[in-house]
């Protein structure tokens, strides 16, 4: 007989190149200090994380939140389809499990805008969101630093005569205006789009970015019972808990 007994841990993949901020998300969203503890396919606690080396069986856990279990994986660099499918086959695999605790329920994608901007997605990038079906697992995608954007926007307007005044207070609108004019179509033409965006320009380790991204992937889960899951691990969002209390 199928298991039925829901899982008392949200399970996130986190996916995003080296140095996107990844780790200080995760600290954020789980208000801890330092590496998670790290632990192999059979439980048994592993080594500590370590900076470049990753292996997406191993599950990362904080004591302060042990409502969370993540898995981290390297983002898909340009040339190598290595990180791809190890990516894809761990989702197929975690999509078949019969025991629902060891399902994952959401993924993070920490995305990076390019510095020349003429290349919005990686070959890899554009085949794992045309190619890979997450089934019921929604993909949030994370813009950690669109204060670039920003300062890019600034700038443009300056080059227009806009006083700087003015400039400051426009550039995150006119941002904003140019992801959705150049990128957003773009990503709707995904066989895969991502189910959510976050878009994050103060530093990705406050407490008002990880309620942003909480908010976010609970607003993109179908199931209620994981909603009720996710508000429940994460302690950033107090308003949340405080909701799904009432409406118990």
């Amino acid at each position: 007989m199928a298991e039925t007994a829901r899982p008392e841990r949200f399970r996130i993949l986190i996916i995003g190149r080296a140095n996107a901020g990844k780790t200080t998300i995760l600290r954020a969203v789980c208000g801890a200090e330092g590496e998670p503890d790290v632990y192999d396919q059979d439980g048994n606690k592993s080594h500590t994380l370590q900076r470049g080396k990753h292996n997406i069986e191993y599950s990362l856990m904080f004591p302060s939140s042990p409502g969370f279990i993540f898995h981290d994986s390297c983002g898909f660099e340009s040339g190598s389809n290595k990180e791809l499918e190890l990516v894809r086959d761990f989702i197929q695999n975690k999509a078949n499990l019969g025991s629902v605790k060891n399902q994952l329920h959401a993924i993070w994608y920490v995305y990076c805008f390019p510095t020349d901007n003429n290349r919005f997605m990686t070959a890899a990038e554009k085949k794992f969101f045309g190619t890979i079906d997450t089934g019921h697992v929604p993909v949030v995608a994370i813009f950690p630093k669109f204060d670039a954007l920003d300062a890019a926007a600034y700038n443009e307007l300056i080059a227009k005569g806009v006083p700087f005044k003015e400039a400051r207070r426009r550039a995150p609108e006119c941002a904003q205006e140019h992801f959705d004019q150049v990128f957003l179509p773009f990503l709707g033409e995904l066989a895969h789009p991502p189910r959510a965006m976050v878009f994050l320009r103060r530093s990705p380790g406050t407490t008002q970015a990880a309620s942003e991204l909480i908010e976010s992937t609970v607003a993109a889960l179908d199931d209620s019972a994981l909603k009720v899951l996710l508000i429940q691990a994460q302690r950033v969002n107090v308003e949340l808990c405080m909701k799904a209390a009432v409406n118990k």
